[in-house]
């Protein structure tokens, strides 16, 4: 399989655009991560992109060359940003603590991320619905690196019972479809409360659900593992 973003930098033939040409190129990146999380790939127009950017669509050919190479760089910037935010996440580490608290910071993280980047989590849950190469581009550059580092930590606190599941994956699945669609409802929900349900008190009560699992999950391991002991 191609690698899209490769072939965009190919096509150029140029290293990246600096002064005045860097500010119109990330206004089309922009303009193109909502454009394409809102409609999808084949949906979003060039002119609507660019009219968003504040540019005429003859900008697109000269700073990409097309939609696809457009789309190729939308992920590139994503995945250079997912990965700068990975590395930064040190709390997840076994050397960090224990599991429960490790836990806990990962949802806080997830939920940081979503709400500071709710154009780039509809970009990627628009692009789930639409299988092809995009989609294994995206899976690959942005959607895999996360798991890589969410995974074990699912994994180790499945392992110690404080989950009753056996995918790690299917529950960073769980976890991170809920908080996608609550940084997502929170506007909505806002409103049909009369602004008593905001973000910041759906992560609360998340939070606090999830938290208080952690911990009958961990009782249910010990109750479990005391009834052996007595067999």
């Amino acid at each position: 399989m191609p690698d899209l973003a490769e072939h965009a930098r190919t096509v150029r033939g140029r290293g990246r655009p600096r002064g005045p040409d860097a500010k119109y190129r990330a206004r089309l990146l922009d303009a193109a991560l909502d454009a394409f999380g809102a409609q999808g790939f084949e949906a979003a127009g060039l002119r609507a992109i660019a009219a968003g950017a504040g540019c005429d669509v003859s900008m697109v050919a000269h700073y990409f060359g097309s939609k696809a190479e457009l789309w190729a760089a939308v992920v590139e910037r994503l995945e250079a940003q997912v990965r700068a935010d990975l590395a930064a996440l040190d709390m997840l580490a076994p050397a960090a603590g224990p599991i429960e608290r490790r836990v806990v910071a990962a949802v806080e993280e997830m939920f940081v991320h979503a709400a500071r980047q709710p154009q780039a989590m509809r970009f990627v849950m628009r692009q789930m619905t639409d299988p092809g190469e995009r989609l294994d581009e995206l899976v690959a550059r942005v959607v895999e690196p996360v798991h890589a580092v969410f995974l074990p930590v699912w994994q180790e606190a499945i392992d110690a019972g404080l989950f009753h599941m056996r995918s790690a994956l299917a529950l960073q699945a769980f976890v991170f479809g809920a908080i996608s669609y609550a940084v997502a409802a929170a506007p909505v929900l806002a409103r049909m409360s009369g602004g008593e349900i905001d973000l910041a008190r759906l992560q609360r009560e998340f939070g606090d659900g999830l938290f208080a699992r952690l911990t009958r999950g961990r009782a249910d391991a010990e109750g479990d593992e005391a009834g052996e002991g007595t067999r």
